[in-house]
């Protein structure tokens, strides 16, 4: 029986569940302790975005629970910083229809050529880069099928308006969640299809100032790659392989956390491989493995 993510030899067979990142601070918990936990918990978020910026279209994304502040402001800053020079970096509001999201007949060039000239809409707009959803536990569920459609096809597909056109629409999403418990987060098509979910609305300020965040950008180091390490990973990517011990390891680590999703599964053999061309291998590790577990499995665990 494979040995799940993090098993020794002496331990293969066994399911060994992942911790979480970091849980919630309690009010038992010291200071230290909560100060801890909010770095661990920063610390994985920042690794989620350096994975997402080298392959935003292989992961799919993130789901970014969190209100508007300087947490989340910083953390997508963070986010824009490693993408390639000239990445497309779109936002879509929450009432965008049709024909913002897939375009539509572009009137100006219509009647200046004196025929129809389709317009981009910003799913391919974004082909490339990363799209940012406002709001999206309010999302409406045409939008979330749109998305939903581009993240497995890699394409846009226009027909109305007497148009008719495919565009590339290769692009990650970041899904705002801003909601509630009574709100339900964002649609579950949508979060499948997205590799990781991250929880920073636990993160405040004080917290933020306390492990030393500013406004500023990151330094880089081993832990906070830069961009030509992102360039490089890209690059790398393509070559990179998991062998059977890290799938094994991945799949039975699903099962004991009760993940029943098998994109979900996919989306952590990805994730692993990034992590991978990020050190620069040509094959994934069980460091990568693990990584890929904590950030895409367990936050989806029915059980621990």
């Amino acid at each position: 029986m494979p040995g799940s993510v993090g098993t020794r030899p002496e331990t293969a067979g066994r399911a060994v569940t992942p911790a979480p990142a970091a849980a919630p601070p309690a009010g038992s918990r010291s200071a230290e302790a909560s100060a801890d936990a909010a770095l661990a918990r920063w610390a994985d978020a920042l690794r989620a975005a350096a994975l997402l910026a080298v392959d935003p279209w292989g992961l799919g994304g993130v789901a970014l629970h969190a209100r508007h502040g300087p947490v989340r402001e910083r953390w997508l800053a963070s986010l824009k910083e490693l993408l390639p020079g000239g990445s497309p970096w779109r936002r879509v509001p929450i009432h965008a229809g049709d024909d913002r999201l897939l375009g539509g007949l572009d009137l100006g060039a219509t009647l200046a050529a004196g025929r129809p000239i389709a317009q981009a809409g910003l799913l391919a707009e974004a082909d490339g880069g990363v799209l940012v959803l406002a709001m999206a536990e309010r999302v409406a569920a045409t939008t979330a099928a749109r998305l939903c459609a581009a993240l497995d096809t890699g394409e846009c597909a226009l027909a109305r308006d007497g148009l008719s056109s495919i565009r590339p629409a290769r692009f990650g999403v970041v899904a705002l969640d801003e909601g509630v418990d009574d709100d339900g987060g964002p649609p579950g098509a949508l979060l499948e299809r997205l590799a990781f979910r991250l929880e920073l609305d636990e993160i405040g300020v004080a917290a933020m100032a306390a492990l030393g965040v500013t406004a500023e950008a990151t330094e880089p180091d081993d832990d906070h790659p830069d961009g030509d390490a992102i360039a490089a990973a890209r690059e790398r990517l393509p070559q990179v392989t998991a062998g059977d011990d890290v799938l094994q390891a991945l799949a039975a680590t699903a099962i004991a956390l009760g993940v029943a999703s098998m994109r979900a599964t996919v989306l952590a053999v990805r994730a692993a491989r990034v992590a991978a061309a990020l050190e620069g291998r040509d094959r994934a590790s069980s460091e990568d493995a693990a990584l890929a577990a904590r950030l895409v499995l367990a936050p989806r665990a029915t059980r621990w």
